[in-house]
């Protein structure tokens, strides 16, 4: 049990840390109706977090049954990702070249960042669907929390304690930002700015020091599985 929460903690945490989604919360709670927006976006993220912890359940409980080295295969899952992240990690550049996000930007992530401070609740709650769905390191993450939910074999009511945690810690920044404008209105509006400068200007740093860190903790976290 404490094992378990201890894991889903650490995915919840490490699915949580992502520059581009809190850029993105930024740009819609510092747009056109931010709060309504900001319900909508917060409402679209949690769903679609909903919908990844869904399927890795469904997929946690079917490698239980069927295989008998499902502890191998997470620890695999694990190195590989941790592996993927390190060399983001090293290969992220560090100069500061404030405020040109464009230029590292993904062409998805561009697609999504780009649009989101002229649009209604709808589209807000439509990409914030596919930022709480994740890409492949948000995605991965969920994978292995329900992995570790479903092989802790706990009971129902403890399975979903544990996928609320997740739920909770792995949107917390959308939810904070968008809990910040709920509560403060236009008087919210200065420090979000700030926020928002102070992540394009080090998004880089962050960047490469988040998927260093995470990526180091999962090469061990899976070499240790592997040789036990």
């Amino acid at each position: 049990m404490i094992s378990a929460i201890f894991e889903v903690l650490f995915y919840a945490l490490a699915a949580a840390a992502s520059p581009l989604v809190l850029t993105a919360t930024f740009i819609v709670v510092r747009g056109k109706r931010p709060r309504t927006n900001g319900i909508a976006f917060l409402s679209g993220f949690g769903f679609g977090t909903i919908i990844a912890c869904g399927l890795g359940l469904v997929l946690g409980t079917a490698a239980v049954d069927q295989l008998d080295a499902h502890e191998t295969f997470k620890a695999l899952v694990a190195l590989a990702l941790g592996l993927a992240l390190l060399w983001v990690g090293f290969t992220t550049g560090t100069g500061t070249a404030p405020r040109q996000p464009e230029a590292a930007r993904s062409t998805r992530a561009a697609a999504i960042l780009d649009g989101l401070s002229n649009v209604g609740p709808a589209a807000s709650f439509s990409m914030a669907g596919l930022l709480g769905f994740g890409g492949p390191k948000r995605l991965v993450l969920t994978f292995l929390a329900m992995a570790a939910i479903t092989n802790a074999e706990l009971r129902d009511v403890l399975d979903l304690s544990l996928v609320a945690v997740y739920l909770v810690v792995s949107t917390a920044f959308v939810s904070v930002p968008v809990g910040i404008v709920l509560v403060a209105g236009e008087r919210a509006s200065e420090l979000l700015a700030r926020g928002q400068n102070w992540v394009s200007d080090h998004s880089a740093v962050l960047r490469k020091w988040l998927s260093s860190v995470i990526g180091l903790i999962l090469v061990i976290d899976g070499l240790a599985r592997l040789l036990t």
